[in-house]
């Protein structure tokens, strides 16, 4: 009789679930012995038994021989062990950021701060605009899109520059970043506070110029920085005056109160908060590049204070820039790297929006992964590369989420990633043969680029105005913080092109609801077409077809924006239109038919009338 197994550690873990489920799986099989199962599974019994041990995460390989000679489902087991191998992966990372602070020579997708000075490199001549422009100007504007550094150029770069921290390679004589604390910023620079504006600008505002005021009072002014001694008010994410501030008073009260600040006024303070110490400060304002348009149009007086020449864009790093980002900080932390990952991150990072986040990311779990003291191409393929990072940060975003906020953010994927044009379908079905060379992220990695079926696929931006169902503009301003989605203007798109295959995920849902996608990108494309020709009512859906995009959309299947319901709405209208009209000549074509009957019984009656006098 074979021996039993023994009993798993108790606990609830997902990896412990997950061997429970599989022990499940054989029981159900008729509970066959593994040397039995092995010859099913043409794998070796110890590697079965291991699998189902719930001490370590099994191979895919193993995983997928074991379901299928258990009879199991191979594809939902395979998108099991995927969502679990990026769960896994999460966690190990956060254990490992928690062991990596003030070690690492990278900060991940995170802004650099104002102590990350001595490890910010490629940015020196776009400071030294900044720093110029400020000079000369009283309030600059800095804008650029999601994931071009703005943060970290007026965290890392101007925050600590005027602060007076070192900058990067400024003292050589100093300990390297990842060997010791960051000193603080010191108290003989120009005064410097940075706020966000959040969903309460004001109360940001009146803190703000009260810690303005404070270090003030304790600096020399005469003649220091930059700046001739003038207080700076950096104001980053500029763009939450329009995502988070819902109070349209407050928001011109406050930018008001900048103006007033750069110009010699003093702003306003709500009740119970400090007011406004220094009479005068330079003021920066730091904008996303989508929302700048609209919030200079919103208060005209702002644009006219910062003037044409007050606004300083910033785009992506040019390679060499981005060459001193990567090496540099390594270099400080006595770490050297590879020429063939360098090229990697630079070629690749050119054709992604928002590269920044993704780089620095992709190269802390690199460092971690180090081959001695070399960052390696290998090191950063193991990691899944930009995907693999991409669809940790997913994952992590997603599991945090309540319910209905999970229903939202998947309609914004879906929405996006059914855009991607000529994603393989191999990919999009989540075959089992793409479980060959998976990485952390679950997706397959080579050179540092995912392979999704032989085809990357090609990013097509989507128009913000289609997420404007409630609730969903702010799930899309939550990803953009994540930097999993990217926006412009009036477009949003993917961070990355490859994420639809790189989250296990996205990957189920996109091959779940394939047809729900065509039809849906079918359903958009009418609708902007009728929308395009000034509305004509001859592009309008009728008939089954209206009936069968009625159906779908009540059940949840389709997702509709403000276009698409306008073109639905129109098209119901014009279908009622037309069975009242086709009513209509149904009654008349009755009515003619009626009168025509009366007429040819009047007329029999009358000759058999006339056959009676006969």
């Amino acid at each position: 009789m074979p021996r039993r197994e023994s009993p798993l550690d108790p606990g609830d873990g997902p990896l412990l679930r997950f061997a429970g489920d599989l022990r499940a799986l054989r029981e159900r099989a008729g509970g066959l012995p593994y040397r039995q199962l092995a010859l099913r599974a043409h794998c070796s019994a110890a590697s079965l038994s291991v699998a189902a041990g719930g001490r370590r995460l099994p191979s895919l390989a193993v995983t997928l021989a074991y379901v299928q000679a258990c009879g199991g489902d191979v594809r939902e087991w395979q998108h099991r062990w995927q969502l679990l191998a990026a769960e896994l992966a999460a966690e190990t990372a956060a254990r490992r950021r928690a062991q990596d602070v003030g070690r690492a020579p990278y900060p991940g997708a995170a802004a650099f701060e104002a102590v990350d000075a001595e490890r910010f490199f490629g940015r020196e001549a776009l400071l030294g605009r900044l720093i110029a422009l400020l000079t000369e100007r009283r309030l600059v504007i800095v804008s650029g899109p999601s994931g071009a550094g703005k943060s970290s150029l007026v965290r890392a770069g101007l925050q600590a520059r005027l602060g007076g921290v070192p900058a990067a390679g400024a003292d050589p004589g100093r300990p390297a970043a990842g060997g010791g604390a960051q000193r603080p910023p010191a108290d003989d620079g120009v005064p410097v506070a940075l706020l966000t504006p959040g969903e309460r600008p004001m109360e940001a505002y009146a803190l703000a110029l009260a810690r303005l005021g404070q270090r003030a009072g304790d600096t020399a002014r005469g003649g220091a920085g930059a700046t001739a001694g003038d207080p700076v008010l950096v104001v980053d994410q500029g763009e939450q005056l329009l995502t988070r501030c819902r109070d349209a008073a407050e928001r011109a009260r406050f930018l008001d109160a900048l103006v007033a600040t750069a110009t010699g006024g003093t702003g306003e303070a709500p009740d119970g908060l400090p007011p406004a110490a220094p009479a005068r400060c330079r003021v920066v304002l730091v904008l996303r590049s989508d929302q700048c348009g609209p919030l200079l149009a919103e208060h005209p007086g702002l644009a006219e204070t910062a003037g044409r020449h007050g606004m300083l864009s910033v785009g992506r790093p040019a390679p060499d820039e981005l060459r001193r980002a990567i090496t540099e900080p390594a270099a400080r932390s006595g770490c050297t790297v590879e020429g063939a990952l360098l090229a990697v991150l630079i070629s690749t990072a050119a054709q992604q929006p928002g590269a920044l986040p993704l780089v620095s990311a992709a190269l802390l779990e690199t460092w971690r992964r180090r081959s001695g003291n070399a960052l390696t191409l290998a090191g950063f393929q193991a990691t899944g590369g930009f995907e693999g990072a991409l669809a940790r940060t997913a994952e992590t975003l997603y599991n945090g989420l309540d319910a209905s906020d999970q229903a939202r953010a998947r309609s914004v994927f879906l929405r996006l990633g059914g855009e991607l044009v000529g994603v393989g379908e191999e990919a999009a079905a989540g075959v089992p043969g793409l479980g060959e060379g998976l990485g952390p992220g679950g997706g397959p990695v080579s050179g540092g680029a995912l392979v999704p079926g032989g085809d990357e696929g090609t990013r097509k931006p989507v128009r913000r105005a289609e997420f404007d169902d409630p609730g969903v503009p702010e799930m899309v301003e939550r990803l953009v913080r994540a930097r999993l989605v990217v926006v412009d203007r009036d477009t949003v798109e993917l961070s990355h092109q490859a994420l639809p295959q790189a989250w296990p995920r996205l990957r189920g849902w996109l091959a779940e609801g394939r047809e729900a996608l065509g039809e849906q990108r079918r359903l958009s494309a009418a609708a902007r077409g009728w929308a395009a020709s000034d509305r004509d009512p001859e592009l309008l859906c009728r008939g089954g077809r209206l009936e069968q995009l009625m159906r779908r959309v009540a059940a949840g299947e389709l997702a509709t924006a403000g276009v698409e319901r306008a073109f639905l709405a129109a098209s119901a209208r014009a279908a009622v239109a037309d069975r009242r009209r086709a009513q209509r000549q149904n009654l008349a074509v009755a009515g003619v038919a009626a009168a025509g009957g009366a007429l040819l019984a009047l007329a029999g009656g009358s000759r058999i009338r006339r056959a009676w006098r006969w």
